[in-house]
């Protein structure tokens, strides 16, 4: 008998192996050497690799353009393609055509996005006591936000900083093509708003400090720069997330609009995932994808953004550290955390749902508009006798 399950199992072994052996190797790169004026994104409906493999070779050899990426995106049934179009003198009117090639779901540039974050020199800025301005101390009585899956879109997290790595389900690179690169300032900044661990004696508390936490990084940074972020590996992350079923997508960047990154999170919005985004800095003030429908845009200023702490908050940063950020980046991290608290305490919320119960817990304090937890979880129904004075 014993004889007989090794040899059974020996052979679902070996066939898992086999299906492993088969499955395509898919054809990436690093996602910043990707230039956004020269390459482009093309769709095309999934299908077996044989058929994608000549299509690509067609679309290549007939607008003489070669091919520099590939990889499919299941959550939105479709296969994409990156060619390099640096040659061709009008790249406009090569969309135009391929907009028209029948083999062809859609034809768009490569992007650009940047973290959304203002950056300070000065060392030292005064504390700001982010988490009462939230009320979020008496809202920990009611809910930490256990076990809720937040897909932070964003650039490197430090998943070995003390006030992280227990709060990190997994962490995924969709900029490198290679190995994994170390942890960057942004994604560590906004991770440490959203989810830094309580009670461990260890710098700071997260708005939602028992959420767990898919870091997904599909952004780049270099030290003392905003993080930059395109189409290709937005996509990819954004696709992941979807995928993986994560309860709240974090996106703290901005750009302009994106056709591909548009219908992915209309993916993501019609799986009922709670999407979260900046609403920009300065003159971005009405990026994309704060500005879609659906999603929920984070920031001070207009009346239709739901508003949060967002200048001089102490966060984690990479190497143990710790240090102050700003920018809409960090609202939309605060807003992220608070979301998730509503989450833990009633999993059958609707997006319709929690934007009421932001909307409605927006409060006015010191003639400033600001987000207010607890007023958030009596909005949903749950029992704050905490939150009383």
């Amino acid at each position: 008998m014993i004889g007989f399950m090794i040899r059974t199992l020996a052979a679902l072994l070996f066939l898992t192996l086999s299906a492993c052996a088969k499955a395509p190797e898919w054809n990436l790169v690093d996602a910043n050497n990707l230039r956004g004026d020269t390459y482009l994104i093309l769709t095309v409906p999934d299908d077996d690799p044989a058929a994608l493999a000549l299509i690509a070779k067609d679309i290549s050899r007939d607008y003489d353009v070669p091919l520099a990426a590939e990889w499919p995106l299941k959550a939105i049934g479709v296969h994409c393609f990156v060619f390099d179009a640096s040659k061709v003198p009008d790249i406009q009117a090569l969309i135009d055509a391929m907009e028209k090639d029948s083999r062809i779901r859609t034809a768009q540039r490569i992007q650009d996005f940047t973290t959304t974050e203002a950056f300070y020199t000065d060392p030292l800025y005064p504390l700001q006591n982010a988490l009462n301005e939230l009320n979020v101390a008496k809202a920990h009585q009611i809910s930490l936000g256990e076990g809720i899956r937040i897909g932070v879109v964003d650039s490197a997290i430090d998943v070995t900083h003390k006030d992280l790595k227990d709060r990190m389900d997994s962490a995924h690179d969709f900029v490198a093509a290679g190995p994994s690169r170390p942890a960057e300032e942004h994604g560590t900044a906004v991770a440490g708003v959203i989810a830094a661990s309580a009670g461990n004696a260890v710098g700071i508390v997260g708005v939602a400090p028992e959420a767990r936490l898919l870091g997904l990084r599909a952004c780049w940074q270099a030290a003392g720069q905003i993080g930059r972020c395109n189409s290709f590996s937005l996509a990819r992350a954004i696709n992941f997330a979807i995928l993986n079923d994560v309860d709240v997508l974090n996106l703290s960047i901005g750009g302009t609009e994106d056709p591909l990154l548009r219908e992915l999170i209309e993916a993501a919005l019609a799986k009922e995932m709670i999407v979260i985004a900046a609403s920009g800095e300065g003159r971005n003030r009405n990026a994309f994808p704060a500005s879609m429908s659906g999603v929920i845009a984070a920031g001070l200023g207009r009346s239709d953004r739901i508003p949060a702490p967002m200048r001089d908050v102490i966060t984690t940063a990479p190497g143990e550290r710790h240090r102050f950020a700003s920018g809409s980046s960090i609202a939309t991290a605060h807003v992220t955390g608070i979301v998730a608290l509503l989450l833990a305490e009633n999993s059958s919320l609707s997006r319709t749902d929690v934007g009421q119960a932001l909307s409605d817990a927006v409060d006015i304090k010191n003639e400033t508009r600001v987000l207010d937890a607890c007023s958030a979880l009596t909005a949903i129904g749950a029992d704050t006798t905490a939150c009383s004075p």
